[in-house]
């Protein structure tokens, strides 16, 4: 993944630790998250706070002639549309069958699980039990029980495993989104739902 430089730090980052903006027709800035929106994009780093800063020294304005209509508003969304994203890479990994639910069929099923979503309400003690037998590279509270529930057609459900292996790409993505919105979410203090 091409590195590209954030405007506010002049820090040359991994795309996946920045948010790319463009012009929007309506003459204020589109944060795309995809990374496919036509048009001079630029960069800035993946926090709420560095949002703040680019709209308080007016840098969307000097670089591609637009701005942010309410910072905050624009904050809220993006963490709203990152969410988004998680549950359908999230949604993807389950349908291609790399996600497994359930503290029950975790424990059964033990092989090449890269990582662990458990809502945030779930137990911890049973968290660190799954995490040890599965020996997953990394884990998730971020989505809830009734998000994770969602994803298996379900009311609620407390723990997902996801699959590495021959289900990496799912798995990889997936990670990379929850990474994405971790660091936003922590940075800004909010969890749009």
């Amino acid at each position: 993944m091409t590195d590209r430089t954030c405007i506010l730090s002049g820090q040359n980052l991994p795309r996946d630790q920045l948010i790319r903006f463009v012009a929007g027709p309506d003459g204020y800035a589109v944060a795309d998250l995809a990374e496919k929106l036509p048009g001079r994009g630029v960069w800035v780093g993946n926090s709420a706070e560095n949002l703040r800063k680019v709209a308080a020294k007016n840098l969307l304005t000097k670089r591609i002639g637009v701005t942010f209509g309410d910072v905050e508003a624009e904050i809220t969304q993006i963490a709203g549309l990152m969410r988004k994203r998680v549950l359908a890479a999230a949604g993807m990994a389950r349908r291609s069958g790399g996600m497994i639910g359930g503290a029950g069929k975790l424990a059964a099923d033990t092989e090449g699980f890269a990582g662990l979503m458990a809502a945030p309400d779930a137990s911890s003690r049973e968290l660190a039990k799954l995490q040890s037998r599965l020996g997953v590279e990394w884990t998730s509270r971020l989505l809830t029980a009734e998000e994770l529930g969602q994803l298996f057609g379900r009311d609620s459900l407390a723990f997902a495993g996801i699959r590495g292996g021959g289900k990496a790409k799912p798995a990889e993505n997936l990670h990379r989104e929850l990474t994405r919105l971790e660091g936003f979410s922590w940075s800004s203090a909010c969890q749009a739902g």
